[in-house]
């Protein structure tokens, strides 16, 4: 036990030196669960008993969790295929240790050569394989740190990366007030898809949650990318008319805007207070890069609900990513305990 703590928390420190240049490996940051997807696509303040939450910030693990598992399943956009299977358990005095696999398909690619002839078919698919451990450190806070090992496979190319995610969360019960400081994604690849080196898309992320004293409602804040000031780009230009040089000029974003691109909000209610919830979300960053000119629509907004039939808990999720498709995403949880296992 003793080794598999110093494991989980201190071989983290050692990827810290592999952060920087560009970034590869995306799927690192993909969430399956369809209550997260519901509230903006990052939940990473919120302690209860939902074990996927723990998946990218292990910091959330706590005793409700343990003997929790979770199975999730993402249809996404195109031919891609999502599933996710999580679990927590608590182990010794005020330790939780995490384990989970995630695996993404994306599908059957035509294969073809310079000038389009036909020459077969290839697949592509990646699995995240998880393990974390959390320790409760008293005064209400929680250190958690886990190690992905993610194998990718594109086509004839093939890497084997490993990355660690690293976080702290300060849960005040009596307030129904939590906030977590998380790093994601330290780490580098092992084995290279050709012979260039890619690096892990780092990230710093800062997550608040409160629940409303006189409304059964909680919300939560996700600032994102706080390693990266700007995170406008080229997809939608703003354009602007210069009479003085007759030119169609890009105008840059304002502060305003660039800032709210690291702002994800979300939210649950619990309208009876009882087994049923009603989740939205909105993601900044997501609109900014995925809207169309000519059109509006719903993207970056989700929304979910989640209901408790029996010993399974059931959610369901629906986010817009274009105006031409929807990912819906389904999950359910159970906790082994109530089982007498």
């Amino acid at each position: 036990m003793k080794r598999l703590i110093i494991l989980v928390f201190c071989f983290p420190l050692v990827l810290f030196s592999q952060i920087g240049g560009t970034s590869s490996y995306n799927s690192l940051n993909l969430n399956s669960s369809s209550r997260v997807l519901a509230m903006g696509g990052e939940v990473i303040s919120v302690m209860d008993n939902d074990v996927s939450l723990a998946n990218m910030n292990p910091s959330l693990m706590n005793l409700g969790m343990s003997g929790q598992m979770s199975f999730n399943f993402v249809d996404y956009v195109s031919d891609i295929n999502f599933i996710s299977f999580h679990t927590s358990k608590k182990i010794g005095e005020n330790f939780f240790l995490f384990t989970g696999i995630d695996a993404v398909n994306y599908g059957k690619f035509e294969n073809t050569d310079e000038i389009g002839n036909y020459l077969g078919e290839f697949s592509a698919h990646e699995q995240v394989f998880t393990i974390g451990g959390a320790k409760y450190l008293g005064s209400n806070f929680t250190l958690g740190s886990n190690i992905k090992i993610l194998n990718s496979q594109l086509e004839t190319y093939h890497s084997l990366a490993i990355s660690s995610n690293i976080g702290v969360t300060y849960n005040l019960i009596e307030k129904h007030f939590t906030t977590s400081f998380l790093l994601k994604n330290i780490g580098s690849p092992i084995t290279y898809y050709s012979s260039e080196k890619e690096n892990l898309p780092f990230e710093v992320q800062l997550g608040v949650s409160k629940s409303l004293k006189h409304l059964p409602f909680r919300y939560s804040l996700v600032f994102h990318h706080l390693n990266i000031y700007d995170l406008s780009n080229d997809f939608y230009p703003n354009t602007i008319y210069n009479p003085e040089t007759n030119e169609v000029e890009i105008k840059e974003e304002t502060v305003a805007k660039k800032m709210l691109r690291h702002l994800i909000v979300g939210g649950e209610l619990n309208p009876f207070k009882k087994n049923f919830y009603l989740r939205g979300g909105f993601n900044f960053q997501r609109r900014e890069d995925l809207k169309l000119s000519t059109r509006n629509s719903m993207v970056g907004f989700s929304f979910g609900l989640g209901f408790k039939i029996s010993k399974f808990h059931f959610n369901y999720s629906r986010s817009a990513f274009h105006t031409s498709s929807m990912l819906n995403s389904f999950s359910i949880l159970t906790n082994l305990s109530t089982f007498g296992l």
